[in-house]
């Protein structure tokens, strides 16, 4: 039987800048089960009304306090949606990332319990890919993250499957062993979003975490300095 992928968007009314480019390549996925949803975290429900007279297959979610609420608070809807509907797998797919055609089956086929696409984030005159390793701090005596410097891109780039201790929901596999397992959430005393609780539940778990240095899509983020982070 084909594995049951549930794709799912999070989005809101400040991303309206990249939808139809986003669905133009959405519209051209060619993996043979899947629904795809999107779960609208706008603080109206004017979006999720343009949204739903779109034709697309869209649910809303109370926007909280802050991004970081209301991110975890979509993808965890998605969650537990798959969840009850016993779904094999999870796909987030963030509204300005600009997958191929072949996207659902190229993640699957590595057989891996999370695996990720490489994609960039920062500024448009600083970007890195959306990757980040382990490493021992000498500063502080103990084990830390870091994303992936620049002197390191060409170690990784299209080198094919790698194993990393992050990476981001940008472009996201989960297989149900592990999205059955964790929940999407955030802690209010700090700045991280959901994906860092995330990937750090997997690292925690030894839940080995990879990434696809040959899938490589653009990323059309917003300027995160105009993004609300309290």
């Amino acid at each position: 039987m084909i594995p049951k992928v549930l794709i799912f968007t999070a989005i809101y009314d400040k991303k309206d800048y990249s939808l139809k480019k986003f669905l133009e390549c959405t519209s051209k996925l060619t993996y043979p089960n899947f629904r795809h949803i999107f779960i609208d975290n706008s603080e109206t429900l004017d979006y999720y009304e343009k949204l739903k007279g779109m034709n697309l297959d869209v649910y809303h979610v109370e926007r909280g306090n802050n991004t970081r609420e209301s991110l975890a608070r979509a993808q965890e809807f998605a969650r537990m949606l798959a969840e009850k509907e016993d779904y094999d797998y999870i796909l987030s797919i963030e509204s300005d990332i600009y997958v191929t055609p072949d996207t659902v089956q190229t993640l699957m086929f590595h057989a891996k319990d999370v695996v990720t696409a490489w994609y960039e984030i920062g500024t448009k005159e600083i970007r890195v890919p959306c990757i980040t390793l382990e490493y021992f701090d000498e500063k502080i005596g103990a084990y830390g993250t870091r994303l992936l410097k620049p002197d390191e891109f060409d170690a990784f780039t299209n080198k094919g499957l790698r194993k990393v201790q992050a990476g981001g929901m940008g472009c996201c596999l989960i297989y149900k062993s592990v999205f059955l397992r964790f929940k999407f959430t955030y802690d209010e005393r700090f700045t991280g979003h959901s994906d860092i609780y995330f990937f750090n539940d997997c690292f925690n778990n030894k839940i080995p975490v990879f990434v696809d240095t040959d899938l490589r899509f653009e990323h059309e983020n917003s300027d995160w300095s105009k993004v609300e982070r309290l």
